[in-house]
């Protein structure tokens, strides 16, 4: 998604459903993912920003590096040539305007290029999910012309390329049509070949869920049709739909976008009360059906960078060591691991690759705990009561084994009690704390300003 436009939509849906269905029961499982996501730590890559060239090899020259932080999945933003103006329309230089859906951006390289980096990644133990859009087409794609009846025309005539509508609020596209059955076999078809030809592992869908229920552009019966079409192709394929909805969860994606979590850990760092995220998870946990998998996001493309919005680099750290702790599948978007503070929503500004803090570290570690607690991927989620809710997040990951994770959300110094908890704890805080790796032992806990601390049992 281009804009911020809907992503305030959805955060007032995501209101208003919190207070009437908090107390929902979970629905049941429909679908089993791939096994492989169980374990995933996704990198999000764009890379015009990525290096100085802004291009393929640049990403190919970092993915050891980026492997060896723990990440496990490489997601890259579209890798189409951007449409162009035409005709009165206009071109914002935005990735999600898809001029042609065979062909490769060639300020990003060619195909060979592109094969070297898919290659480079699965050499080094890593999934590949590619972005695509469905919903929707730069006014330059040869669709407009050879295939106007793809479209949603404004005079019902589905012959005439001059009364396509725009989508939604963006002026640089044009608005697919899902009635089309042509238009579905051409998608499935492309999103097949790219399988085949480059070996990819899955897809991110832009605008899944636009503009929401059963008003979407893209119908769920399209949606479900597709995941059979790609699993006849590769039988453990990713499905991550940019939504958050209980229709589309599971069947058929097995992941979603964590907007309701995101959105609540800004209020939190706005000054609201910590109590808000539990209330946000929970109720997260509710609707959705057992198995369902949220993506955990502080920053994106579509965001303004986490350390500009979240307090900084310690209101950063906070958000990430929860993103990493609790249900779900974390991403680490480009420039995360460096504090990166360039640029703001839909930006092109190159990442400011500044060394200098203790992110690296900090995030190796956090990546590294995870990955060796399965506890921390698939196990139950328990909250624990504490003596300063509104300030301190507590709550345990179980299954085998117990880690308890401390979040000081506030900017003060706080200490209380945490109930119901045995003695007994060992320390595993990753680096960059500020009250160090060596916190007061629970039940008791004694946290300074946006601390955190992780333990286990």
């Amino acid at each position: 998604m281009k804009t911020l436009r809907n992503r305030l939509t959805f955060a007032l849906f995501a209101t208003f459903a919190m207070l009437t269905l908090t107390c929902a029961s979970p629905k049941p499982a429909s679908a089993q993912h791939p096994s492989w996501i169980n374990s995933a730590v996704i990198y999000g890559v764009y890379p015009d920003i990525f290096s100085a060239n802004g291009n393929f090899a640049g990403v190919t020259a970092q993915i050891n590096r980026i492997r060896g932080m723990g990440c496990n999945v490489l997601w890259i933003m579209p890798v189409t040539p951007i449409g162009q103006p035409i005709n009165g329309h206009p071109s914002i230089g935005s990735p999600y305007c898809v001029h042609d859906y065979y062909g490769i951006n060639p300020s990003f390289g060619g195909s060979s290029d592109l094969h070297a980096l898919i290659n480079a990644a699965h050499s080094a133990g890593m999934k590949v999910i590619l972005d695509e859009v469905l919903n929707h087409t730069s006014w330059d794609n040869a669709l407009i012309t050879q295939h106007p009846e793809y479209y949603v025309h404004s005079d019902g005539n589905a012959g005439n390329p001059n009364s396509i509508v725009q989508a939604g609020s963006w002026p640089d596209v044009a608005q697919l049509n899902y009635a089309s059955s042509g238009l579905r076999g051409y998608m499935t078809s492309m999103l097949q070949w790219w399988i085949t030809n480059y070996g990819v592992d899955g897809f991110r869908f832009d605008t899944a869920d636009y503009p929401g229920g059963s008003n979407r552009n893209i119908p769920k019966s399209y949606w479900t049709s597709l995941r059979s079409s790609l699993e006849s192709v590769k039988s453990d394929i990713l499905m991550l739909g940019e939504c958050e909805s209980t229709d589309l969860a599971l069947a058929p994606f097995e992941c979603d976008y964590g907007w309701w979590l995101h959105d609540n850990m800004v209020n939190v760092a706005g000054g609201a009360s910590a109590m808000n995220l539990q209330t946000t998870w929970q109720a997260q946990a509710n609707q959705f059906p057992v198995g369902m998998m949220h993506m955990n996001i502080q920053d994106d493309w579509d965001y303004a960078r986490d350390v500009n919005v979240l307090n900084g680099m310690a209101g950063a750290m906070d958000a990430a060591v929860m993103n990493f702790t609790i249900s779900g599948i974390p991403l680490l978007y480009n420039g995360m691991e460096v504090a990166n503070n360039a640029g703001g929503v839909n930006t092109h500004a190159k990442i400011n690759w500044n060394f200098g803090t203790p992110f690296p570290q900090f995030y190796s570690q956090l990546i590294a705990l995870r990955q060796s607690h399965p506890v921390l991927q698939q196990g139950g989620t328990v909250w624990r009561a504490n003596s300063a809710s509104g300030q301190v997040l507590t709550y345990s990951r179980t299954g085998g084994e117990e880690l308890l994770i401390e979040i000081n959300e506030s900017g003060s110094a706080v200490g209380g009690t945490i109930s119901g908890l045995p003695t007994g704890w060992t320390e595993v805080t990753p680096s960059g704390a500020p009250g160090g790796q060596s916190h007061t032992s629970p039940p008791n806990f004694s946290l300074q300003a946006h601390d955190f601390a992780i333990f286990k049992h």
